[in-house]
Formats: structure tokens, C-alpha cells, sequence
């Protein structure tokens, strides 16, 4: 794993940022769920952090599973994974902002939407083509999307796996549009939030996110049991890994989108 992935960046009092993603390493796995757990473990410890910005690559926020997770001989562990993932998410303590400059796919979109606040680039693709690619949504999705897209077009989103522009997400009028800006804003935009956030006590920022993350907690939860029952019995048939080999994107990361 790359030293660049979750390195801490202090920022200003209390505020810290997270590198969750760099474009040479955009995908999640089991690895990237013991370093992200290891490090949000870290510094939850420090009485000195009230906020945490998430930030991905230039190119990408974060991906999803990548071909070779979904089809090799460890393609059963997506059942194991996809749910740390999003327990550690949520597991934060204090309030996190994901600032989604780069495009976000699959679980690397859940991930930012499982944050307390979320800045998308109205330049970047959005969505969750976990459909597109064979088998069903993980880490949440079928909860967290229609939570923060609508149901309407939340439901629309996971059975299509039709990928959004920010743009589009922002003319769409839905939960998440207000969340859109500039791509060379999104930073600022970002930072400015978990400003806010940080200045109230820390005490505070910890019980007001344990209410909150409680109440997703359970949703999610429900969700997540249902995905990961439904990954054991696709994954266990090899037909699925072939057709997820044969569906999934063989465009180069320089050129375009090839993540779930």
C-alpha cells in the first residue's frame, strides 16, 4: 500500500484531512479498510480533532472493488469488506466531510455519502454501477442512495447504474444537489464546512455524531445484512465472476472511469 493512502494533514485547529484515495490506488479492499480503520482508530484518540476531511486523487475520490478483488479467488471477501467498510465510516467520531472532487463510483461514492456532509464537482461522474456490472449494491447502497439521492431516483440510480455528472445531480433538484459546486471550489467548500463544524467543543461534536450515527447505524445495518446474504449467494456461483470479467470497464484510468 502506497505511504501516500491516509496520510493526516492537519489543516487548523481541530480540523484534520485524510488522504482515503490516490489515483494510482483508487480502489477499495480489505487492505484499504484496515488502513482507513487503522487511521480513523488514531485519531480518535486525539482530544485535539473536532472534524475530519476526507480527500481522494486529482482523478478520482475513490473507487469501488476493482476487477481483479471481483474476480480472482478472493471475490467472496467483498461480503466481508463492504460492511467494515461502512461501519468504519460511520464509526468516526466527530464530524467527517468528504470532499469529492474526483469522480466517485460504486462503494467510493457510498463512502462520501456515509460522511456527515459531502462537496461534489459539478465536472465529476457519480453513481453506483454495481448492477452494470453483474451483481448487487454493497456497503449500504441500497439504503444511503435513496437516503441522500430520493427514493424515486435513488431506486432509478441502483437498478441502472447510470452514472451523473455533478451537474446533473444539481438540476435534478433531489437531497444532494445542494452539494454541488465548481470542481476547483470543492476544497474550499469543503474545509469551510468542517470549519463550521469545529467550532463548537469537542464533547459536543462526539454526542451530537453518536446520535446521529446511531440512528443511520441502524439503517445501514439492515441494509448491509441483506446486501452481504445476497453477495454470498452471487459470488458463490463462478458464473457471476465471469460475468463481471466480462462486463467491467476496460477503459485506462487516464482516459476514463473503470471502477465499481
Amino acid at each position: 500500500m502506497s505511504a501516500g493512502l491516509f496520510a493526516v494533514t492537519p489543516r487548523e485547529d481541530g480540523i484534520v484531512s485524510v488522504q482515503v484515495s490516490i489515483d494510482d490506488e483508487p480502489y477499495i479492499g480489505p487492505s484499504w479498510v484496515d488502513g482507513f480503520s487503522a487511521a480513523m482508530e488514531e485519531l480518535s484518540g486525539d482530544a485535539s480533532v473536532r472534524a475530519v476531511v476526507l480527500e481522494g486523487g486529482d482523478q478520482y475520490f475513490l473507487a469501488g472493488a476493482s476487477q481483479a478483488m471481483l474476480t480472482g479467488a478472493d471475490g467472496r471477501e467483498v461480503e466481508n469488506y463492504a460492511p467494515r467498510a461502512a461501519r468504519a465510516v460511520l464509526g468516526v467520531p466527530v464530524p467527517t466531510v468528504a470532499a469529492v472532487a474526483g469522480h466517485a463510483i460504486g462503494g467510493g461514492l457510498v463512502t462520501g455519502l456515509l460522511c456527515d456532509a459531502i462537496v461534489l464537482a459539478e465536472e465529476s461522474l457519480y453513481g453506483v454501477n454495481f448492477m452494470q456490472l453483474g451483481f448487487t449494491p454493497g456497503m449500504g447502497a441500497s439504503h444511503v442512495i435513496p437516503e441522500t439521492f430520493g427514493a424515486t431516483l435513488g431506486r432509478e440510480l441502483l437498478f441502472s447504474g447510470r452514472l451523473l455528472t455533478g451537474r446533473e445531480i444539481r438540476q435534478a433538484c433531489c437531497p444532494l444537489s445542494h452539494a454541488v459546486v465548481p470542481r476547483a471550489e470543492v476544497m474550499v467548500r469543503a474545509r469551510n464546512l468542517a470549519r463550521d463544524f469545529a467550532g463548537a467543543s469537542r464533547d459536543s461534536l462526539v454526542l451530537l455524531k453518536e446520535n446521529l450515527a446511531e440512528r443511520r447505524r441502524e439503517s445501514v445495518e439492515r441494509a448491509l445484512q441483506v446486501e452481504s446474504a445476497a453477495h454470498g449467494r452471487l459470488f458463490a456461483n463462478p458464473a457471476i465472476s465471469a460475468e463481471i470479467a466480462g462486463r467491467y470497464p476496460v477503459i485506462a484510468p487516464a482516459e476514463g472511469i473503470e471502477e465499481t
